[in-house]
């Protein structure tokens, strides 16, 4: 399974290698930079310098433009000794051993609403800022509650093309806004990552509404899962045009700042110009544990309803297409060894060694391992972040602490 992950992993990067050289010398040899190229230099410079490190999790200084949802942090999250810990003190070393070993940046255990435990290296500290990737996606779904319970939109149970009117008259009019929050629409996603490609326009172009509305569907929407970038853009599209807003701003007054968080970042394809919610939102490591401890109580966080009652739920309810995927997260109901992202394939799947011990986990999935696990049940929310790691176990860090408080 590693063998093919790094095979197929060798031949994207060699394509990306190839024409981001392309990309490259045409700067070099016309003499440019991107100051002189105005707004098209944003994109070349994004292309250029997408290789310069890690080019699946970039540094800060590559999401140029960043667009602030205002906060409101007012008091830290409440603390608890690990020797106070109803989880073994050993127990929480074991976790933390396992996290270093993988290479993690960070680890924070809560328990019943109080950090237990938590960890940190490669000079990570609790109010640093991460990148979320695609554990962004999941506020797409926690806004899209709140743009129903004031009136901007029915329900989830309604066409799609209601707000992404380009769709009406064609193949995509029957897609429902639910099929997009349970990545079953139909979109398809292209590994083509020629600096022209829509896929490229897509992550780094600058302006990522259209191309993002033109992704090519195939099949009856709502029977088939595929967990693809697109799905989760084009919510943001519509939580835009239905509530007049920008994305950052209604996300800020629904939730971040009733959420006593720091302020956080979204990545922007241009200034002024369309937030991308289908990855690349920044927060502190001690924020998205606050989300953790937001969903496990149903919405409410230090005793207020900040989700409407009763939209978590929902979220976490199974989607027809995929029993382990709900509303934009993960659902560990059934026991699958390899969860894909792509049905059709178990390139980079996540490996699960065993079932969860409990029914109700459920977890927020980001590029590179990063997790953030929810167990109700046992009033429990694991966050970790850090670089990739193939080996990484989504089973491992919830059930030995699910089994310590057994």
């Amino acid at each position: 399974m590693i063998k093919q992950i790094l095979q197929w992993t060798g031949v994207v990067l060699k394509k990306i290698l190839k024409w981001l050289g392309i990309g490259f010398s045409i700067i070099i040899i016309g003499g440019f930079i991107p100051a002189t190229l105005g707004a098209y230099g944003l994109f070349w410079e994004r292309w250029t310098t997408s290789l310069l490190g890690n080019p699946l999790n970039p540094r800060l200084s590559w999401y140029t433009p960043l667009e602030k949802t205002t906060g409101n942090f007012s008091q830290p999250l409440a603390t608890l000794t690990s020797e106070d810990s109803a989880i073994q003190q050993d127990v929480l070393q074991e976790a933390s051993d396992y996290a270093e070993l993988h290479g993690s940046d960070s680890l924070v255990i809560q328990h019943n609403g109080k950090i237990v435990y938590e960890n940190y290296w490669n000079d990570t500290k609790p109010e640093s800022l991460f990148a979320l990737h695609s554990i962004t996606k999941t506020m797409n779904a926690l806004l899209m509650g709140h743009a129903i319970e004031d009136g901007f939109i029915d329900s989830v149970d309604i066409p799609a093309a209601t707000f992404i009117e380009e769709w009406k008259g064609s193949n995509k009019e029957n897609i429902q806004i639910r099929d997009l929050l349970n990545m079953a629409s139909g979109i398809q996603e292209s590994y083509n990552f020629k600096p022209t490609s829509s896929r490229i326009q897509r992550i780094m172009g600058l302006d990522i509404v259209a191309p993002n509305i033109a992704a090519e569907t195939k099949g009856k929407p709502g029977t088939a899962f595929l967990h693809v970038n697109p799905n989760s853009q084009i919510l943001g599209i519509i939580i835009e045009r239905a509530t007049g807003q920008r994305f950052s701003e209604y996300f800020s007054e629904k939730i971040w700042q009733p959420l006593g968080a720091r302020d956080a970042f979204f990545f922007v394809d241009t200034h002024g110009g369309m937030v991308h919610t289908d990855c690349c939102m920044w927060a502190s490591i001690r924020d998205i544990v606050r989300v953790g401890e937001m969903l496990m109580n149903k919405g409410i966080f230090n005793g207020n309803q900040i989700i409407p009652a009763g939209w978590v739920d929902e979220m976490i309810q199974p989607s027809k297409a995929n029993v382990n995927y709900g509303m934009q997260l993960w659902i560990g109901k059934e026991f699958v060894e390899y969860r894909p992202y792509d049905p059709s394939t178990t390139i980079f799947a996540n490996y699960h060694s065993e079932p969860f011990q409990v029914n109700d986990v459920f977890f927020l999935d980001g590029l590179g391992k990063k997790r953030l696990y929810v167990v109700p049940s046992k009033s429990l929310v694991i966050l970790r972040t850090g670089p990739n790691s193939s080996e990484w176990d989504d089973s491992k860090l919830p059930n030995l602490l699910i089994g310590a408080l057994n």
